[in-house]
């Protein structure tokens, strides 16, 4: 079974209210991943990651360093990553909401992450997939169906 782990948005929505504010789903489980590019630091080099070119099961976590639920979330995510990293197409990315590259990776050393990661200083990516709620973990088909979405809370599943 090939899976992709994303927070992105595309062309279908839906919203709920999260406390006053309104959030906007772009992605549901069922639509097609947005087409986007990233570069990624991966074990100390670098390389990109893109959604043009999955293989099999692909995690994408949105998140920031500064957010309690995502602190939590990152070492359970880690460990799925750890457990997953060798199997035949697997790829993992967590991707920044607007956090520059100096704070994200020294909260990676600091935490001892080893997910590949992409530091992003806009929100340009995390808008495909939503307006508002980290994290937010996507789970993408080789084929770029969206087959699993958490929010807030990721669900590790046997």
């Amino acid at each position: 079974m090939c899976i992709t782990l994303l927070l992105l948005g595309t062309a279908g929505c839906s919203s709920v209210i999260d406390g006053e504010e309104q959030v906007t789903e772009h992605v549901r489980v069922g639509d097609r991943v947005p087409l986007f590019s990233v570069s990624v630091v991966d074990g100390g080099g670098s390389g990109i990651f893109s959604t043009r070119e999955l293989s099999g099961e692909t995690v994408i976590v949105f998140f920031n360093t500064w957010c309690k639920d995502c602190e939590r979330e990152l070492p359970v995510l880690n460990d799925y990553y750890l457990r997953h990293k060798n199997d035949r197409g697997f790829q993992m990315v967590a991707i920044s909401r607007a956090e520059g590259e100096e704070s994200v990776s020294a909260f990676w050393r600091e935490k001892g992450l080893e997910i590949p990661y992409s530091a992003q200083n806009d929100r340009r990516i995390y808008d495909l997939f939503a307006t508002r709620v980290i994290p937010r973990v996507y789970f993408v088909s080789a084929e770029g169906i969206v087959t699993r979405i958490d929010v807030e809370h990721f669900e590790v599943t046997p």
